[in-house]
């Protein structure tokens, strides 16, 4: 086997070559490392452009259309107007003042006032940019008219999975009827309404 004899010349010729080649390439080692750098701050997180809370968002006037099913039968369709009103950073008070439901049996207009309307503390929790809320009241002592006289019911307002998409609201409620604690039947109520 033959030694291979190198100059000093040709040492510090290989060493130099080997030193400009190793700082290239920590140059470019350190701009990319910079590059990436500034990649990653860029899009470090996207879900932080809007701070807006929750109730803020849905909170407002929203006028709109009020279906009412008994038993399967529409017996009420209506506009109304309703509020979504803020009551902390994650839920909201759905109101409808001074609200009087005509409804239609058999040819017969019957006005029932449920008064002002409000179920509170909806919690609201958001996703795909859109907000449910749910949430649930009771109202005691409605006067119901039947012919001359009038009869006294409670109602268990319950509302599960509104939707509030953009302007839009769809509102489904049920409506639980009871007489003296004996529950007389359930009322089916669709609001959809646009956020003015």
């Amino acid at each position: 086997m033959e030694d291979i004899v190198l100059s000093s010349l040709e040492v510090r010729s290989f060493f130099k070559l080997k030193e400009n080649v190793m700082k290239r390439i920590s140059f470019y080692l350190f701009a990319m490392l910079i590059g990436s750098m500034s990649f990653l701050m860029s899009c470090s997180d996207d879900d932080d452009d809007d701070t807006t809370v929750a109730s803020e968002k849905v909170a407002g006037t929203y006028n709109g259309n009020l279906v009412v099913k008994l038993e399967g039968q529409e017996v009420a369709n209506e506009p109304k107007s309703l509020s979504l009103v803020k009551n902390g950073d994650d839920a909201v008070d759905v109101v409808i003042k001074d609200f009087v439901l005509n409804v239609s049996i058999g040819g017969t207009s019957i006005p029932v006032s449920l008064g002002d309307l409000k179920v509170t503390k909806c919690a609201l929790t958001q996703k795909d940019g859109k907000s449910t809320f749910s949430g649930a009241t009771e109202l005691k002592g409605i006067e119901v008219p039947i012919g001359a006289a009038s009869m006294s019911v409670d109602c268990a307002i319950d509302i599960t999975a509104a939707t509030v998409d953009g302007k839009n609201l769809n509102l489904p409620i049920v409506v639980e009827v009871s007489m003296a604690g004996t529950k007389l039947m359930d009322v089916n109520v669709q609001y959809t309404g646009v956020k003015q």
